[in-house]
């Protein structure tokens, strides 16, 4: 059988998560080509071919009007990008079209028969955010094509959107949200300044890309709370703040002596690694993010607590492993607090990492492919 598998982000993670997918499809015995945007590290049994698509437009943000145009815009992006890709297929015609995200590749406003010419072969893959509002007919949308007679199961990440989604799709697949585990790069040399500056305090660490959305606020006015002699604070990864902001963060790094903040990108997953390992608490209280992320799998493999904020998919597993501490997204005091605890008081049994970390395996992802190979027709 031949298994073609499609993505087109540029995403660390996001690349993580399309190179594992080939790899363990070929790791099934299947023959499979990755159609994405690097190749590099891909296993010789896997095989590649540069993706050639538009990339979708970045909503603005707090222009209500633009927003709609973009929407639209992104919508007639998406059906471009599949009647390239119906080509490319066209001199593959794989058994499965396996997309690492559907959340870009499928269209939001459609008929479904155009879909279905787009695209007519067997497909599945990853609807990476799919704790979505309630549907609206008529309103741009991914999900009303995962009803599609071509969709053979639809894989997510969250457990607590499957019921939600079963109005659109029945074979619903639950994911596990793996990570890359790379050893970490102990030269890096933003472990090495860190190291440096912290000397011995207690490490609180805000990583990946940094925006608002991930809480930098709530962080910010929880640092002043706690003593500068005990705790030491690091940003790190690629901004998509405004000059501004940017300036703004500079300003209050610059007036503590327990800050660091590099608004760079994280070169690679072992970089990225070294940060956890080197960290006491992990700081992912997000502001309304409704998704999973494997960053909680990374901090319980490296058996690191996490704060994250109460409710949504993240907090609901915090509280069910017992791997950290949840708190409002707008309560210093109460943020602080948990800090506190985390880092001196309450430690973290050492089987709730493992137990985590064991539900979100890669060899996991094999029994979710078995599923879905049943379907092909």
């Amino acid at each position: 059988m031949k298994v073609t598998v499609i993505d087109c982000s540029v995403s660390g993670h996001r690349e993580t998560y399309y190179k594992q997918f080939a790899h363990t499809w070929a790791g099934m015995g299947y023959e499979t080509l990755l159609i994405a945007p690097d190749g590099k590290h891909i296993q010789d049994t896997v095989a590649f071919q540069p993706i050639s698509a538009h990339p979708l437009l970045p909503l603005p943000a707090g222009k209500p009007l633009q927003k709609k145009l973009v929407v639209l815009r992104n919508a007639m992006i998406r059906l471009q990008n599949l009647y390239r890709l119906r080509r490319s297929l066209k001199r593959q015609h794989p058994d499965l079209v396996f997309f690492a995200c559907l959340d870009d590749m499928l269209p939001t406003l459609a008929p479904l028969w155009l879909f279905n010419l787009l695209l007519p072969y067997q497909w599945s893959g990853l609807l990476v955010q799919s704790a979505l509002p309630p549907y609206q007919p008529g309103m741009p949308d991914t999900r009303p094509f995962l009803r599609s007679k071509n969709c053979v199961g639809t894989g997510i990440l969250n457990e607590y959107s499957a019921k939600d989604l079963k109005a659109f799709q029945d074979n619903i697949l639950l994911f596990p949200d793996f990570a890359d585990l790379s050893a970490p790069a102990t030269t890096y040399p933003l472990l090495q300044e860190l190291k440096e500056k912290a000397q011995g305090r207690k490490v609180v660490s805000l990583l990946d890309s940094i925006n608002f959305r991930k809480g930098i606020k709530l962080l910010l006015e929880s640092i002043p709370l706690l003593p500068e002699e005990d705790y030491f604070f690091l940003i790190a990864g690629k901004s998509s703040l405004t000059a501004q902001q940017e300036n703004d963060l500079r300003t209050f790094e610059k007036s503590r002596s327990n800050c660091l903040f590099s608004l760079e990108k994280i070169p690679d997953e072992s970089c990225f690694n070294a940060l956890i390992a080197e960290s006491d608490l992990i700081f992912a209280a997000y502001k309304q993010f409704t998704g999973s992320s494997n960053l909680l799998t990374k901090a319980a493999a490296f058996r690191k607590p996490v704060i994250v904020s109460r409710g949504f998919c993240m907090g609901q597993r915090v509280e069910q492993y017992g791997t950290g501490q949840t708190t409002g997204e707008d309560n210093a005091g109460e943020c602080s607090a948990a800090i506190r605890s985390l880092c001196t008081e309450a430690k973290t049994p050492l089987h709730a990492f493992d137990r985590y970390a064991h539900e979100h395996t890669v060899e996991k992802l094999i029994t979710c492919f078995n599923q879905i190979s049943k379907h092909i027709q």
